[in-house]
């Protein structure tokens, strides 16, 4: 009988997640997280925060969430229809904080399993966890983020979204890129928070987010890798990205952080 209560504990437990995990999908439906990601979370993995770039789907980081998978990570990717469609980065990131906050609660209640976890974003999707991290308390948790070829400075042509921004509504989010813009320019005063560890991997081929607009200050808990050969759109299919991605995420070291306490 015992042995039959505790399998009715845990299915009920199972349940109750669910059950709030699909109240999050309603609340924040442009945030709604894959099925397979759920699957993946019941196994006890940790999870990894996974955005896209700018009007792409979730299908463009399919390779960098089988790596993941591959790991032992659970990708927490998101069914978004395109990315950047219809709303600016501030309203984004204010979105993408509160299904953090609400995931948190919802899976990491009352345990420190997972005090915080990583996040890997590409392009846009970078720009945006940065945001999330260096702007609004993000650092509570995520504790390491990567990203991929994220003009986390600016963009010098995002400009040209100006004229129609208010009225196109996908060149929102595309002229909040730009390195003169409030969200740039708020962006860029905000520090980097010592309690996590950010990774930028760009290419010096690429034209659409040079390295420049990728660049992070040399700091203890910072690191700018710069690959060559790869457009834009080349990085995450790379192999060398992944296997980058993977190094940085397994790595154990922290002796970094540790200097600034």
């Amino acid at each position: 009988m015992r042995v039959i209560k505790d399998i009715k504990g845990l299915v009920d437990i199972i349940l109750e997640k669910e059950r709030r995990g699909r109240i999050i999908d309603s609340l924040l439906p442009a945030w709604k997280i894959s099925d397979e990601s759920y699957s993946l979370l019941r196994t006890g993995r940790t999870p990894v925060i996974v955005i896209q770039g700018y009007l792409m789907k979730r299908e463009s980081m399919q390779e960098v969430d089988n790596a993941l998978k591959d790991a032992g990570f659970a990708p927490i990717s998101f069914e978004l229809k395109r990315l950047g469609k219809d709303k600016d980065m501030k309203t984004l990131a204010s979105e993408l904080r509160l299904f953090l906050e609400l995931f948190f609660k919802n899976n990491f209640n009352g345990t420190k399993k997972y005090a915080r976890i990583p996040a890997i974003g590409f392009s846009m999707g970078g720009v945006l966890l940065h945001y999330i991290v260096r702007a609004m308390d993000g650092a509570s948790f995520i504790d390491r983020l990567i990203t991929i070829a994220s003009p986390i400075n600016g963009l010098k042509y995002a400009i040209l979204a100006a004229p129609l921004k208010n009225i196109i509504r996908t060149l929102r989010a595309a002229y909040d890129l730009w390195e003169g813009s409030d969200f740039i320019r708020r962006l860029k005063k905000k520090p980097f928070p010592p309690s996590c560890y950010f990774v930028s991997i760009s290419s010096e081929h690429d034209w659409m987010a040079p390295p420049e607009s990728c660049l992070l200050p040399e700091l203890p808990n910072t690191k700018n890798i710069l690959l060559s050969g790869m457009f834009h759109s080349d990085l995450p299919f790379s192999k060398k990205v992944k296997t980058l991605i993977m190094e940085n995420l397994l790595e154990l070291s922290y002796e970094k952080l540790i200097k600034y306490f």
